[in-house]
């Protein structure tokens, strides 16, 4: 095929996952004496792994060009549930993170949307029309596999997310919930009870399998609105759901 052809790879990064990694690894306790005990941390040190980084990532992954996506100060499902993610606020943030952030935004494209997560930005991008573009997203993070998508979970690899297993990834998180993002889903219900509850539904429609767990829901004592919530909350934005002149979001809904 042509090159003239031939789709612009770009990536699309997750900002807070790299950058709070670097942050926490390159945190170094030091001993005074007679107690008195400092926390350092070296910012250009931490600047240049992260360069190191996005750079290894692009020649790895064969990228004409990447955007690296970051976490808004203001987040859409604290409003759906007010306690979402509440467990994190007495957690310490590394001291140079929002050192780091900075530079992303400055040297490394980096994106922030209104009102939404480095996840949302993602989902959105790896899903509205690109006709030109290839987009990849590189991420660790378990969430990623609930967009159809093109994912880069260790760097060096990429393998398509389908829409039907998207889906039902979605699902699963609806189920289990995330304890460390502060939405429980069933209570004990873990990955594995989940998976049995809906494991040979992988092939149904979106709307087959919000039924069949709404069901599970209900079974388990809970109302249509109290699992419609951790549906919203554990739904990642995909095109569609999101007016980046306003920065409203349409919330997940299917009927």
């Amino acid at each position: 095929m042509s090159d003239r052809y031939k789709k612009k790879r770009v990536l699309v990064i997750d900002g807070d996952i790299l950058a709070y990694q670097i942050a926490t690894n390159n945190e170094q306790p030091t001993n005074w004496g007679d107690g008195l005990w400092t926390l350092h941390a070296d910012e250009g040190s931490c600047i240049q792994q992260l360069d190191a980084v996005i750079d290894d990532l692009g020649a790895n992954l064969s990228a004409d060009d990447y955007v690296v996506a970051l976490t808004d100060k203001n987040n859409f499902r604290k409003d759906v549930l007010p306690t979402y993610k509440s467990n994190r606020k007495e957690k310490r943030k590394p001291i140079v993170l929002n050192a780091m952030r900075e530079h992303i935004m400055k040297k490394h494209n980096g994106i922030i949307w209104d009102n939404l997560e480095a996840d949302d930005v993602m989902g959105i991008m790896a899903t509205e029309p690109a006709l030109n573009e290839e987009r990849i997203l590189v991420s660790i993070d378990k969430d990623m596999r609930t967009i159809p998508c093109n994912l880069s979970q260790d760097g060096t690899t990429i393998e398509q997310i389908p829409e039907k297993i998207a889906n039902y990834n979605f699902m699963i998180q609806t189920i289990m919930g995330d304890k460390t993002d502060g939405y429980d889903g069933i209570e004990g219900v873990g990955i594995k009870t989940a998976e049995k509850l809906i494991k040979k539904y992988t092939n149904v429609t979106l709307l087959d399998l919000w039924k069949i767990v709404k069901g599970i829901y209900k079974e388990k004592g809970y109302t249509h609105a109290e699992a419609l919530q951790q549906a919203r909350v554990a739904h990642i934005l995909r095109h569609g759901e999101y007016n980046k002149k306003t920065g409203k979001v349409k919330l997940w809904q299917i009927k």
